[in-house]
C-alpha cells in the first residue's frame, strides 16, 4: 500500500505527510504543557474545562484592573494556594466554577469584577483530581495574588471534613508542580494569604485600594500541618 501511494503521490505525498506529523507533535506538546491527564499517571487527573471566550475576555478585564496586565496569561507562577470548598460536593464545586459570571451572593467580590472565582485544581475527598483550566492562565481565587498563583480546591464542608486521600493527592501535585516550575517558592493556605509577616506577601498587588483581602479560615492548620509535613517526607520544602 505505501509502494503505491508513493508513486501516486510522489514527494508532495511525503511532504504533507511531515506537515501532519509536525502538526501532531505540536498538539500533542501543547496538551502535555497545558492539560495534566497527560501528566504523570499517579497524578490521577481529569479534565473539566471551566473556559470560555467570555470568561477569558473578563480575565484580561480583571488583570488589568487589579494588576496592570493586559492579558489572561500567568506567566510565572510562584505561589501554590491550598483551599477549601466549603461545598461538600463535586458536582456543585466543578459546575459553580463552569459559570463565566461570579454568583450575586458573593457580596463583597462581585462589586471589584463580574468575573466568577475560579481554581487550577479541585481534589475531591477520596483523592482524585480534576484539572479546571491550564496553569498558564490566571484564577480568580485570592486577592492581591491571582497574577502569580496556583489555586487547588479540596472538596470539602469545613476543615474536620478533609481526608487523608486529599492530604497526599495534594503533596503529589504539588510535587510535581514544583518540579515543573522552578519559580515556585512558596505554599500557603488561604488562611494565611493576608498575612505581612509572611514572605509571599512581597507579591500582593492591588491596583484598586478598596479591594483587600478579608478574612479565611480554610484549610486550617490542622491540614496544612499534614501537608507540610507530607511534602517535607518528599524532600519538598516551600515558604510561606
Amino acid at each position: 500500500m505505501w509502494t503505491s501511494l508513493r508513486r501516486k503521490k510522489g514527494s508532495s505525498f511525503l511532504l504533507l505527510l511531515i506537515v501532519l506529523i509536525s502538526c501532531a507533535k505540536k498538539q500533542s506538546t501543547t496538551e502535555v504543557e497545558e492539560n495534566h491527564s497527560l501528566a504523570p499517571p499517579f497524578l490521577k487527573v481529569e479534565t473539566f474545562d471551566i473556559l470560555s471566550p467570555k470568561k477569558l475576555s473578563l480575565t484580561v478585564q480583571y488583570n488589568k484592573e487589579n494588576y496592570g496586565i493586559n492579558t489572561y496569561k500567568l506567566d510565572t507562577p510562584r505561589i501554590i494556594v491550598v483551599h477549601y470548598t466549603a461545598i461538600d460536593n463535586l458536582d456543585a464545586t466543578l459546575n459553580l466554577f463552569r459559570n463565566d459570571i461570579v454568583a450575586s451572593s458573593r457580596d463583597y467580590i462581585k462589586d471589584f469584577s463580574s468575573l466568577n472565582v475560579g481554581v487550577h485544581y479541585v481534589v475531591d475527598k477520596d483523592g482524585h483530581i480534576f484539572h479546571l483550566m491550564p496553569d498558564t492562565i490566571v484564577a480568580r481565587h485570592l486577592i492581591g495574588f491571582n497574577y502569580v498563583s496556583l489555586g487547588i480546591e479540596n472538596i470539602s464542608k469545613d476543615s474536620t471534613d478533609l481526608t487523608d486521600a486529599q492530604v497526599e493527592s495534594d503533596a503529589k501535585l504539588i510535587k510535581f508542580l514544583v518540579r515543573k516550575y522552578p519559580s515556585i517558592r512558596y505554599m500557603i493556605a488561604h488562611h494565611e494569604y493576608k498575612d505581612k509577616t509572611l514572605p509571599h506577601y512581597k507579591y500582593f498587588r492591588s491596583l484598586n485600594a478598596a479591594y483587600k483581602p478579608y478574612g479565611k479560615i480554610d484549610p486550617g492548620p490542622n491540614f496544612m500541618s499534614k501537608l507540610r509535613k507530607r511534602l517535607e517526607a518528599d524532600g519538598v520544602v516551600l515558604e510561606k
